[in-house]
């Protein structure tokens, strides 16, 4: 798990400060640190290549989405399951050298919501830090009245978990996924990364509930 954050907020200057010049070159290094994390992990070339493609198109949706100040992460890329499975992603996801994995049968994990045929980006994520104890149920409800807010799928929250420190924090709910009914969720188990489910009215004070804006690129 990285320790980096959106290049927007959470240091010592904010983003409000910087030129525009700057701030296109500070999301640029930003997007070239998870590149880099990809391939430190051995990510499939073609993703990596893919990813890469949209550097222009998402950096300046970056600098006109994401407001002066925000300590939201300005974005995050993302592997759809039929690009790269579920377990090949979760053992990308390191807390130290212990790897990410799971017990369940993730072929039975659904999305909720259309999912892009290739890779791609979402932005403006909140790590789930200000939803502890919230039930899913309950998230998905509150999330569908926030204009251009909505939850995570699997995918998109095993990439939280790779490219920040989020799970040394609490543990994270992918409510836009479900699997037997049950939803998703990812968290530390004797260190070790792991994908698990629980119940949609399961309630847990370790467990927060992020989101993203609802553009993709």
């Amino acid at each position: 798990m990285e320790r980096a954050h959106s290049v927007s907020g959470g240091a010592a200057v904010t983003i409000h400060q910087y030129k525009p010049e700057v701030i296109n070159l500070l999301f640029d290094k930003f997007f070239t640190r998870q590149i880099s994390v990809l391939k430190r992990y051995d990510c499939p070339k073609p993703i990596v290549r893919t990813l890469e493609s949209k550097r222009p198109q998402v950096v300046a949706r970056a600098v006109g989405m994401i407001p002066p100040g925000s300590k939201r992460i300005s974005f995050i890329p993302v592997i759809p399951a039929n690009r790269l499975s579920i377990s090949e992603q979760l053992c990308m996801v390191r807390n130290g050298n212990i790897r990410g994995c799971t017990s369940l049968d993730t072929a039975f994990v659904t999305n909720l919501l259309p999912v892009p045929k290739e890779e791609y980006f979402v932005f403006s994520v909140e790590d789930g830090a200000r939803t502890l104890g919230w039930t899913p149920l309950f998230g998905e409800k509150a999330f569908r009245i926030q204009p251009n807010r909505r939850g995570l799928s699997v995918p998109e929250t095993i990439s939280l978990c790779l490219h920040t420190g989020v799970l040394t924090h609490h543990n994270v709910d992918a409510i836009m996924s479900k699997l037997r009914g049950k939803i998703p969720f990812m968290w530390l188990v004797e260190r070790e990364p792991r994908l698990c489910a629980d119940k949609v009215d399961a309630s847990d004070p370790r467990r927060g509930i992020p989101s993203c804006n609802t553009m993709v690129i």
